[in-house]
């Protein structure tokens, strides 16, 4: 691995040093140059990272923030010029190139709210948006500079149709659950695939913290400031030919590349800080005692007082966390070799003390050309973070648990004032270091290659290296742990890339075209883990494993999972109207069973561009593309699944022996999930409003679900079987609409509705029990998975004892049923936009565990519960809602009334740019300065902190939220200069 790292900085600092020199002008005998400028036709403001290109030719260039290009070594003659950008329609222009000179060529593009010349990346290669017969969703550049985020999930959330990211704890370095049109597994999870600029990367969690019961995300170590384009695939029906593990759907990122010309610099600052509103119910003066930790309303509704002597001096156990970031990049180059190196650091603390995430790292990328008909882009990145966790969760040391619980603290205190009241100690608890510290290499190289003008080959190969090290020290001394303990866990991730593709373009006629691609795809997927703890340490000091008492080894894990497979390809267009593509994956995978063999995922899909036709109103809709798929994809039971498995155990007297464990099953093989898409997409009144439309039917069949077999045979574990069967449908709605193009106001909107039914059709008779604790389980004819558990019969009726229930109840699905995004952008006189985003998840429940702990007899620190509580006191009547969850009756008490309808509507970001005038500062060529602001509030009747938090400590599947510290709010300031 020091060898990828020496490689690396190597090639960073010759790629700097060159980054200085200006780019030669190689013209020749028989070439000239070709430069201008790109601008929105309405508003006349420059388009940047528009292509401008000669087709049929590796002639083409980038436009700066500017707008600006410059084409090298342009044939000499007569040549079509092309420029193209994503939202805006096509627009090509012919000129006479003279050998040794320079012509200008300027462009004024229109908005057109559907492009589909626009050129997406499929599993075989670059192909034209109207040529695809399923649903592809970008997220532009555009929309990733406006609000500053601080990673990918960031510029994903709200933005796309389909896909819901639940942000599970505020706490920084947490990351989020993604899903794509719901869950379609219910045993080998749920996560889409992710490439980077065609390297699959590890798409899952680092491991979970002990102390934090959260997990860092690898997605969020791509730099969003590298980021071009985000590109969602988001169904089997279009991830067919990815193969297994793509039924999740599939996130490609494509970071930024070179441009030829002069180097190009952007340095970008951030400044700003974390900050926390009120926590928890609005009647409660206190914040759950977090807000305000000292003066007179420290009480419990049975009258309890207390103190805390280790509560900060101003009153409050939160803080402002301040934020800085700071970004590096230059890019240049000519048409025979072009570079981009960025480099960049972030240090973002969190609003408790002890909190915060620090990352840093780098990226490089070349696009050399030794000949026209061949390009070779290598790149690399590497990402360095560390997480510093705040105990949290389902954890007796955990900072929400023990605060808000008021005077049943875990951590007391005996220096108190007076001796009257209970006296605790929440201070120690920041006594415990928790951290991630993680590593993460992305390594690839693309080979393209051109053939007779119609034959394009390329190839990828990539290595992904992910490393984290994960430790929580409770130190000798701890008020709970005295003599200390020590959670260490070494963790290592690789995935091996070797992907090719291969097509073959004909034309029979001038009607006819064909496209006709091939390949194969090798995945090598690699995982280290080893675990171990200590404790009972002989006195203070750094500990180490060596050190304990008291030394246990609870994981050591040596895992190697290989995927390879191939697949063909046929696309016949008609007319440059009608596209009809059929196509075939076939896979193998080290972890289906010996028997079982290789695995075809088919496809079809059609396009059909009715707009082109005579008859078609243009005037009135100018755009319609009709498009339909039906395509299957699936996922790989995990590694050992298929084997025969037993468990080590110690007999009389020590002596090492086993127990069966785990039958196996031999023709194991993987799940299934054919997906039937159907929609359109169209655009009227003159590009300013466009509508893409989907409704797609899931059906995973040969599902994966864990069968317990009879003790009889000897083996206790569950054994996974092709058994079930499980339904995804509903339909997706976009909307972009140009509200107001002048010369000095650009206002634009965009609306996106996402509806999501699941259901468990066939569950081999099983019913799963996700976690029983959070009342989550899997049945057949209900979502996947869901609450279930006791129901009031009459919950508003008046009651002084237990009112009538109903058992083992449906009460509603875990994951939202609907999901909507609004955004709008308003820029006014070219210089100042505002930029909002907000979303709202609806149709779910979620498990509120806090409330239903602190509102227990035994502790009342529920401020919503105390009238409730105080009239059960006077043998008073409260409704029977009220009594199920306020009642001083332990014996009635139960989680489930606590499961509550979780729909939320969140400001999930806003900002204000202002593009500086030309020349205000010094040496730069454009400036701009913008104020931001994320997660600013929330609307929602869900009682808890947060209807977004959980537990995944719990479960990577359930969600419950249990002394889950919620999402703060961000303010930030940036100024990104370009020279």
């Amino acid at each position: 691995m020091q060898s990828y790292v020496t490689r690396a900085f190597t090639l960073a600092v010759m790629l700097a040093a060159s980054a200085g020199l200006r780019a030669p002008l190689q013209a020749q005998q028989a070439t000239g140059t070709i430069r201008g400028r790109v601008t929105d036709v309405a508003t006349t403001r420059p388009i940047s990272s528009a292509q401008v290109m000669i087709p049929g030719t590796t002639v083409g260039a980038l436009t700066d923030e500017r707008g600006m290009y410059l084409l090298l070594n342009v044939p000499a003659g007569q040549v079509t010029v092309q420029a193209t950008a994503l939202g805006y329609a096509t627009v090509e222009q012919q000129i006479n190139i003279t050998a040794g000179e320079t012509a200008t060529v300027d462009f004024a593009l229109t908005l057109s709210a559907i492009t589909l010349d626009e050129v997406v990346v499929t599993a075989t290669g670059e192909t034209r948006k109207k040529e695809i017969g399923n649903s592809v969703a970008t997220v532009n550049t555009a929309e990733i500079t406006a609000p500053a985020p601080r990673g990918a999930e960031d510029l994903l959330t709200g933005r796309t149709a389909g896909v819901s990211i639940m942000m599970n704890s505020g706490q920084p370095g947490a990351g989020g659950t993604i899903r794509i049109r719901g869950n379609n597994s219910v045993s080998q999870g749920n996560d889409p695939i992710i490439y980077v600029d065609g390297v699959r990367i590890y798409n899952g969690s680092t491991p979970t913290s002990v102390a934090s019961r959260q997990a860092g995300s690898p997605l969020q170590d791509i730099n969003p400031a590298d980021i071009e384009r985000i590109e969602v695939v988001k169904g089997p029906a279009a991830t067919t030919l990815y193969g297994t593990e793509a039924s999740g759907g599939v996130i490609q990122i494509f970071t930024k590349r070179g441009r030829p010309g002069d180097a190009s610099w952007t340095a970008e600052i951030t400044g700003g800080f974390n900050n926390m509103g009120h926590v928890g119910p609005k009647d409660d003066p206190t914040g759950m005692f977090i807000n305000k930790c000292r003066g007179s309303d420290l009480v419990t509704g049975a009258g309890v007082r207390f103190e805390d002597p280790t509560c900060p001096e101003d009153g409050s156990w939160l803080r402002n966390g301040p934020i800085q970031r700071y970004n590096l990049s230059v890019r240049g180059g000519t048409t025979d070799l072009s570079y981009f190196v960025s480099g960049f650091y972030s240090d973002e603390e969190g609003v408790l003390p002890t909190s915060g995430t620090t990352n840093g790292g780098f990226r490089t990328t070349l696009n050399f050309r030794p000949v026209a008909s061949l390009s070779i882009a290598p790149s690399i990145s590497y990402t360095k973070r560390t997480t510093n966790w705040v105990p949290d969760g389902n954890n007796g040391n955990g900072f929400m648990l023990n605060v808000t619980r008021g005077p049943y603290s875990n951590f007391k205190s005996d220096e108190c004032t007076d001796a009257s009241v209970t006296c605790v100690g929440n201070g120690a608890l920041f006594s415990s270091t928790s951290t991630t510290k993680s590593d993460h290499y992305i390594a690839g190289v693309t080979i393209t290659q051109t053939l007779r003008d119609n034959i394009n080959n390329r190839l990828s190969v990539g290595y992904d290296y992910n490393r984290a090290l994960i430790e929580t020290i409770n130190p000798f001394g701890h008020p709970r742990v005295p003599q200390g303990e020590y959670y260490w866990r070494d963790w290592n991730r690789t995935l091996l890339t070797v992907d090719f593709a291969s097509t073959i373009q004909n034309s029979f006629g001038e009607s006819i075209s064909s496209s006709f691609s091939w390949g194969g795809q090798l995945f090598d997927s690699r995982l280290q883990n080893t675990a171990a703890e200590a404790s009972d340490f002989s006195g203070p000091g750094q500990p180490t494993l060596g050190s304990g008492a008291l030394r246990n080894v609870t994981a050591d894990t040596r895992q190697r999972v290989i995927n390879a497979g191939f697949f063909l390809q046929e696309m016949v267009g008609w007319k440059d109207r009608l596209f009809v593509t059929a196509g075939v994956r076939v896979d193998g995978n080290s972890s289906f069973g010996d028997d079982f063999g290789l695995q075809a995922y088919p496809k079809v899909s059609a396009s059909y561009i009715l707009s082109d036709h005579d008859f078609w109103p243009t005037d009135v809709v100018e755009t319609m593309k009709l498009r339909g798929a039906i395509g299957e994809s699936g996922k790989a039971p995990g590694a050992f699944d298929a084997v025969r498995t037993w468990s080590p155990v110690a007999g009389d007297e020590g002596r090492p022996g086993y127990t069966p464990s785990q039958i196996g099953n031999p023709n194991l093989g993987p799940e299934r999930t054919r997906e039937v898409e159907v929609g359109f997409e169209a655009s009227a009144l003159a590009g300013r409003l466009g509508v893409d439309f989907t409704y797609y039917n899931q059906r995973t069949m040969d599902a994966l679900i864990p069968v317990t077999y009879p003790p009889s045979l000897g083996f206790s574990a569950t054994q996974l079987e092709n058994v079930g069967e499980l339904e995804n449908n509903g339909f997706e709605v976009l909307v972009n609409a140009g509200l107001l193009r002048t010369e000095n106001v650009d206002w634009r909107a965009t609306l996106n509705y996402s509806r999501i039914k699941s259901k468990a059709v066939d569950l081999g008779g099983q019913e799963i029990t996700v976690l029983a604790v959070a009342r989550t389980y899997i049945r057949e004819g209900y979502p996947v998975p869901s609450y279930f558990g006791k129901k009031l019969k009459n919950p508003d009726a008046y009651v002084d004892s237990a009112p009538e229930i109903l058992e083992d109840q449906y009460i509603g699905p875990q994951y939202p049923e609907e999901i909507i995004g609004i955004s709008t952008s308003v820029t006014l006189y070219d210089r100042l936009t505002l930029d909002i985003l907000g979303e709202a998840q609806r149709g779910h429940y979620m498990m509120n565990a806090l409330g239903y702990q602190n509102s227990a007899p035994t502790r009342r620190v529920w401020q919503p519960c105390y009238d409730a509580q105080r009239t059960l006191e006077q043998s008073g009547q409260v409704t029977a809602w009220d009594y199920a969850r306020c009642g001083l009756s332990t014996s009635f008490r139960d989680y489930d009334y606590w499961i509550e309808p979780a729909d939320f509507f969140k400001l999930r970001s806003i900002s204000l740019s202002y593009d500086l005038p030309a020349g205000l500062i010094p040496g730069t060529r454009s400036a701009t300065l913008t104020l931001a602001g994320r997660n600013l509030f929330t609307i929602t009747d869900y009682s808890g902190t947060d209807p977004e938090v959980s537990d995944i400590g719990d479960s990577a599947v359930a969600r419950r939220d249990y002394y889950n510290f919620p999402t703060s709010r961000t303010f930030t300031a940036s100024l990104r200069v370009n020279f």
